[in-house]
């Protein structure tokens, strides 16, 4: 509602989804209350069903922009931004540590709190729209962080270090 009040024809579609246990079926229903509470039935969608890797990357590459608003987490890091980075369309995220290893290929939002995410994602709308030289140069990045973390490589690494292993252990 805060990027949509800034007058963005914004749309969000949230893919959550529902852990089996009580807190995150209270959390999602309290979603669905503040969506109504705000009046954004028809400019938000959520989707709390388990995704298989091809669904998420789909729905993934047909957004403008992904973002990971976390506010706090006790995880390291974090294997949901790398499926937004890997569909190809710009990602932004929240200046936390979970995402220092991939700070390359994201754009970082100025803070944690609503407004801030607000503010950074009404940013980063215009400066996609405009195809500013932020943009591009975070493009370029992004594209050469997936080119270093695919599957092919990643495994032809693993390989190599695994080889070196056997071949010292002998």
């Amino acid at each position: 509602s805060l990027v949509r009040d800034k007058g963005y024809r914004v749309r969000l579609e949230m893919i959550n989804a529902e852990y089996p246990i009580p807190e995150s079926k209270d959390m999602i229903g309290q979603a669905h209350a503040r969506i109504r509470q705000l009046g954004l039935q028809g400019f938000v969608s959520v989707c709390t069903d388990f995704l298989s890797d091809q669904e998420s990357l789909s729905r993934l590459s047909k957004a403008d922009l992904i973002v990971f608003p976390y506010q706090e987490t006790g995880e390291s890091a974090s294997g949901a931004v790398r499926y937004g980075i890997a569909s190809g369309r710009p990602v932004a995220v929240t200046p936390l540590t979970i995402f220092d290893d991939v700070k390359p290929a994201v754009h970082q939002l100025p803070g944690c709190s609503p407004a801030d995410i607000a503010k950074g994602i009404a940013e980063l709308i215009k400066s996609i729209t405009d195809r500013d030289e932020r943009v591009l140069q975070k493009e370029k990045l992004a594209n050469r962080w997936r080119e270093q973390h695919r599957y092919s490589r990643i495994s032809l690494r693993l390989y190599n270090m695994l080889t070196a292993l056997k071949n010292y252990a002998y």
